[in-house]
């Protein structure tokens, strides 16, 4: 992917995207992310009628055009929860918790995950859900201070403690975060939301329950998790942390962008990400954390 901003006036920024198909795109994004205009002669125009490849083409210009004018124009047009900076403060906030407080703060979803192992009931709101379905248990994190006002930006001091070509694929742990290389990024948990849920029991019946939201803004990161057998991990904590990780990977995958070396490990990051890794050609499945990864260069 290779983007050039072309110009802006006080309303849109326009931004020239060639994807890796070696189509050229004409997009312009307004202040809040919104697309103003997308313009291309490599796909039909109406998305029914482009094949699913040509979609996942479109949608990883779109999201890489946004990106490029929040990282050259300082605009906040990459939604919140879908900005590597805002994970990656959000995963620092929490592998620095102190084990009490993170059990405070994300006990209640260890509990709903090992509920489906433990022999006790699962509790859910949907009156039709089956804990056989697909089900993806959310919770929303607020950190502070604000991580886009960062200069250099969150990710690239993160990685710039690194050496090589831009770190290692070692999911960080509490102690490295603690030391003093890393005191700039000095995030906070601000609040974490009550669960909330998604159930889907077949292609075109989904359904969400949302807990009460503890902010009035979008959070900075949405941790969300399927359930999986607590007894093939050694600590939910840092499964939570390494979760957020595989996020940030799955940012870059879906804007048709390499991502750094310190996130090319393979498990389960995005819910989204995993359906566009399991149907879409330009993807292998990340998700998998058993995955024998042949490339970590999107199509």
């Amino acid at each position: 992917m290779k983007a050039t901003i072309y110009g802006e006036d006080e309303v849109v920024t326009g931004v020239e995207v060639l994807d890796n198909n070696s189509v050229e795109h004409d997009i312009q994004v307004e202040r809040d992310g919104s697309i103003y205009s997308h313009h291309q002669n490599g796909y039909p125009d109406k998305a029914t009628k482009r094949t699913p490849e040509g979609n996942e083409h479109v949608n990883q210009a779109r999201r890489y055009a946004k990106w490029h004018v929040y990282r050259e124009r300082g605009y906040d047009t990459v939604t919140p929860p879908e900005n590597p900076d805002r994970i990656l403060a959000a995963l620092v906030a929490i592998a620095r918790l102190p084990e009490d407080v993170f059990n405070e703060q994300f006990g209640d979803l260890q509990a709903q995950i090992e509920s489906h192992y433990d022999n006790t009931p699962v509790d859910l709101p949907f009156s039709d859900a089956d804990p056989d379905d697909v089900l993806v248990y959310r919770k929303d994190v607020y950190v502070q201070p604000e991580p886009v006002e960062f200069e250099p930006p969150v990710l690239d001091q993160y990685l710039g403690h690194f050496e090589g070509e831009s770190g290692s694929p070692e999911i960080p742990s509490k102690g490295t975060l603690n030391s003093t290389e890393f005191d700039t990024l000095n995030f906070e948990i601000e609040a974490v939301s009550d669960m909330h849920y998604l159930h889907m029991d077949g292609p075109g019946s989904e359904q969400t329950k949302r807990g009460a939201d503890p902010l009035n803004r979008e959070p900075d990161a949405t941790i969300e998790l399927v359930p999986f057998d607590p007894d093939e991990i050694e600590s939910f904590h840092h499964y939570i942390v390494s979760h957020l990780a595989y996020q940030i990977r799955d940012c870059f995958l879906r804007m048709g962008v390499k991502p750094p070396v310190a996130f090319r490990q393979t498990g389960w990051g995005k819910y989204r990400a995993f359906h566009e890794q399991k149907f879409r050609p330009q993807y292998e499945n990340y998700w998998d954390a058993t995955a024998d990864i042949q490339s970590w260069e999107p199509k």
